[in-house]
């Protein structure tokens, strides 16, 4: 990610401290430590590797919650592993081969609550396309799985391209679940999203889309149907029709 030229400055000669003036897409790094890493050579580099520890412990949390609340009581918890997810420093679409992290959504779950609604919608939406296949989801519907818990639980679209998932599911589950509505007091103390009352109150929502997904795995044209009357009524939307 090319984010441009800035000046190294000196707070103060001798001093041996070093500013950098760093573009605003960085601007939740502030304040991490930082290991800084020299590449020698014709075009010289100064590398900048921020310690995001937290992040990734925040992310550890959010998953033992998220697994052990859609996990049956005889099913052992899969254990988080960095190599089953791709990450970047901002949030990003398009569907890779990988759930993709946010680091900026990993910091933000790792400051006290409440935390923002859509850092928490992105995160669990990564979780849930990771353990779509531990709940027999087929894997054409596991990124919308994802999109779908991260809408529900957090009442917010983790990303533009998840937005058909998001709207199939509520409408579906319309009867027994409104998106954020039942989290918002649970998420609302100190451990917000990380908190044991968030996942509490996250349990019945999670159970009944798994439970959705799972009858539109095993009826792929029934889904089909839904989702080519979704677009209908998308397109007349759009053309103010």
């Amino acid at each position: 990610m090319d984010l441009g030229t800035r000046h190294i400055r000196t707070a103060g000669k001798g001093s041996g401290s070093v500013e950098i003036t760093l573009p605003i897409d960085l601007r939740d790094l502030v304040g991490l430590p930082c290991r800084i890493t020299l590449r020698d050579g014709i075009r010289p580099d100064i590398v900048l590797q921020p310690d995001l520890q937290r992040a990734q412990a925040a992310f550890a949390i959010v998953w033992r919650h998220m697994a052990t609340t859609l996990s049956r009581p005889c099913d052992a918890l899969p254990d988080w592993q960095l190599a089953g997810f791709g990450f970047a420093l901002r949030p990003q679409g398009g569907g890779g081969d990988l759930p993709l992290l946010c680091w900026r959504d990993g910091l933000k779950l790792a400051a006290p609550g409440p935390h923002d609604a859509g850092a928490v919608a992105r995160t669990v939406a990564a979780f849930g396309r990771a353990l779509a296949a531990e709940l027999r989801i087929s894997a054409a519907l596991a990124a919308g799985f994802g999109a779908a818990c991260g809408y529900l639980l957090a009442g917010a679209p983790p990303l533009p391209d998840g937005q058909e998932a998001c709207d199939l599911a509520a409408a579906a589950l319309r009867d027994s679940t409104q998106p954020g509505a039942p989290l918002d007091a649970a998420g609302d103390g100190p451990e917000g999203a990380c908190g044991a009352a968030f996942w509490s109150a996250a349990q019945p929502v999670l159970a009944a889309t798994s439970e959705l997904f799972l009858n539109w795995s095993a009826d792929p044209a029934g889904h089909a149907t839904l989702r080519a009357a979704w677009r209908r009524g998308r397109s007349i939307q759009m053309s103010g029709g």
